[in-house]
């Protein structure tokens, strides 16, 4: 899945592997905070995730 995150007025596109989760924060309505593996920078990094999406995997 792809993310897109703003900041300093630069856009940064966040490929991430959603079948890559290594830990699960906290719930915010329908999305979840995921440390996630990230193809774009490999690295671990902390994204909200759609709880849907980590369900597919």
């Amino acid at each position: 899945m792809e993310v897109i995150e703003t900041k300093r007025g630069r856009k940064t596109i966040h490929r991430l592997d959603t079948s890559q989760v290594d830990q699960l924060d906290e719930i915010s309505g329908d999305e979840q905070l995921a440390l996630v593996w990230c193809e774009t920078h490999r690295k671990w990094e902390w994204h909200w995730i759609d709880r849907a999406e980590l369900n597919d995997n």
